[in-house]
């Protein structure tokens, strides 16, 4: 009669027991850290609090929690190198200025150090604009921002942190010809390739990137200095020495400031192009200039290549 009581007791144990363990193990799965998204690092990561503002700023957000997705993810430096390291810089700009920045450093694919080919690659951004991973044996640049914290996973994709901010591109070079109101000579310049030189005319308005082109763009003050006072002059002067100027101007290949190096570059018209990297900033000089352009404005990127704009027109 006593073993009743004494069986009860002990199923009694057991069940609490389980119960017990039960219990526990929900416990612990109530604990277990649901998987970040983007959105969510941006949020929490101190080294993002620009990119943060930035994205409230623009109403940009969401755009962080689309699947399967690659954030180039600029930090804090990126935004202070491009004048924009305060919260009342970034919002002193546009919205939709703001907006299209943003967007540029998307990649609606997951993407990881390891699927980066060696040498240079283009890939799409979510601006339907481009830019050029070149992957070395030490470093990855994007355009000419460094990566300097890799394959970060997380719930919706992946983050790739770089040092500089990703300048919109355009469509073609020429269109980044038409869009800077201190190119304009040069612009009416380009027009005139039409008869005397159409294969080059079709390398710059281009919105491919099967035959990129490196374009050295001198000002509109850099053609006065040169002798061509006016878009008049430039649109007197004969198509033939035009076309042999601006194929002076324009290598085969997309080349990046920081892809400049001491030594010599062939130019479309086959002449040399001279670089020096002595003070650490490349300058370029032609053959008969007395001394070496400087670059104002380095790496304007467009579908078909890249643009540095320059304040010496190089002479062959």
């Amino acid at each position: 009669m006593n073993r009743y009581p004494m069986l009860l007791l002990r199923s009694a144990t057991l069940l609490f027991t389980v119960c017990l363990l039960l219990s526990g193990c929900q416990k612990d799965d109530d604990t277990v850290a649901t998987p970040k998204t983007i959105a969510d690092q941006i949020l929490e990561d101190d080294q993002f609090r620009l990119l943060r503002v930035a994205a409230n700023y623009a109403g940009f957000d969401g755009a962080f929690k689309s699947a399967n997705m690659t954030l180039l993810a600029p930090n804090n430096d990126a935004f202070t190198a491009a004048g924009l390291g305060s919260d009342g810089a970034i919002r002193a700009l546009p919205q939709a200025q703001v907006r299209a920045l943003l967007a540029h450093h998307i990649l609606y694919a997951p993407l990881s150090v390891s699927a980066i080919p060696s040498g240079q690659t283009t890939v799409e951004t979510g601006d339907r604009g481009v830019v050029f991973l070149n992957k070395t044996s030490s470093t990855i640049y994007v355009n000419g921002a460094k990566l300097v914290q890799s394959d970060l996973p997380m719930a919706n994709g992946m983050i790739q942190v770089i040092d500089r901010l990703l300048n919109p591109s355009q469509s073609s070079l020429l269109a980044t010809i038409d869009a800077n109101p201190d190119l304009t000579f040069l612009a009416a310049a380009v027009r005139r390739l039409s008869v005397a030189n159409p294969n080059l005319l079709t390398a710059l308005s281009s919105t491919a990137s099967n035959n990129l082109v490196t374009l050295f763009a001198p000002t509109n003050d850099a053609f006065r200095a040169a002798g061509y006072g006016s878009i008049t002059a430039i649109e007197s002067t004969s198509s033939q020495t035009l076309s042999a100027l601006l194929s002076y101007h324009a290598v085969q290949g997309s080349l990046l400031s920081y892809q400049l190096q001491t030594g010599m570059l062939t130019t479309l018209n086959g002449a040399r192009l001279t670089v020096f990297t002595n003070t650490g900033v490349p300058t370029i000089k032609g053959n008969r200039n007395g001394s070496s352009a400087n670059i104002r404005q380095a790496d304007l990127i467009s579908n078909n290549g890249v643009m540095h704009i320059v304040d010496q027109v190089l002479l062959p």
